[in-house]
């Protein structure tokens, strides 16, 4: 479903360093699960309705491509965009490569968007505002925060091992605030009020959904994990607690 264009996100409230150090987790978590993934096993069905994991994991290269695409016109002072090009249609044409090309695509663009965002660090350039899909801005700052969500997610799509359940639950948090950047301004969201107690810092962690200046958002709380994959629809509401509704797609 095509979204209508969103206004300028908030800033995410983490930090940078810490992000990128658990992207580089992530990454090393995930390039080491599809060492093992075989042709026939790419060829087959993932856990996203309609794609192969051949699917998942070039969607995966080339988001990698366009965030660092995003990171290179921050640093040069230039607007870009994240798919120049026809996004679907590329992503359809990669699906049915060999595994060998498949991982080699994948380890190459994450190499090659680690050595962008080192260099936008290297340039100060995380103020710099890029535009997202679906006309979302954002401070450079947030793009290992959005890197690190698709990472978390499509691993579990992927459908080799990987669990909702098998999330961090501090890293879950930070997914879920990318989640809530992803989902500001959208007239069709219910206003949402997500509580999380158990990620690392043993405090409750709230993260606002949707219409965030609502006085009255519905209040669901559970594991972080078990939030992210309940609004990412990855999973159910199992573990919550709340009036939990009936969400629309995520977009």
């Amino acid at each position: 479903m095509t979204q209508p264009s969103r206004p300028d996100a908030a800033p995410p409230t983490t930090d940078v360093a810490e992000v990128r150090e658990l992207l580089d987790r992530a990454d090393r978590q995930l390039l080491g699960a599809t060492i093992a993934v075989t042709d026939q096993d790419w060829r087959s069905a993932s856990a996203l309705p309609g794609w192969t994991r051949g699917h998942v994991a070039t969607h995966l290269s080339r988001h990698a491509d366009a965030f660092a695409r995003l990171a290179s016109g921050a640093r040069a002072g230039t607007d870009e965009v994240m798919y120049p090009g026809d996004r679907d249609a590329e992503i359809e044409q990669g699906a049915d490569r060999s595994g060998l090309e498949i991982q080699t695509d994948l380890d190459t663009s994450v190499g090659r968007l680690e050595q962008e965002f080192e260099q936008l660090a290297e340039a100060d350039g995380w103020q710099t505002p890029v535009q997202l899909r679906h006309g979302i801005r954002v401070a450079a700052e947030g793009l290992p925060l959005g890197r690190l969500f698709e990472v978390v997610v499509h691993h579990v799509d992927l459908d080799i091992g990987m669990t909702v359940d098998d999330i961090d639950p501090a890293l879950a948090e930070h997914c879920l605030r990318w989640a809530a950047i992803r989902q500001g301004g959208r007239t069709d969201y219910p206003a949402l009020r997500l509580t999380c107690s158990d990620g690392g810092s043993g405090a409750e962690v709230t993260v606002d959904v949707g219409a965030t200046q609502s006085a009255d958002p519905i209040v669901v709380s559970g594991p972080a994990n078990r939030l992210l994959g309940w609004l990412t629809q990855r999973s159910g509401a199992e573990g919550l607690r709340g009036d939990v509704p009936t969400l629309p797609t995520f977009g």
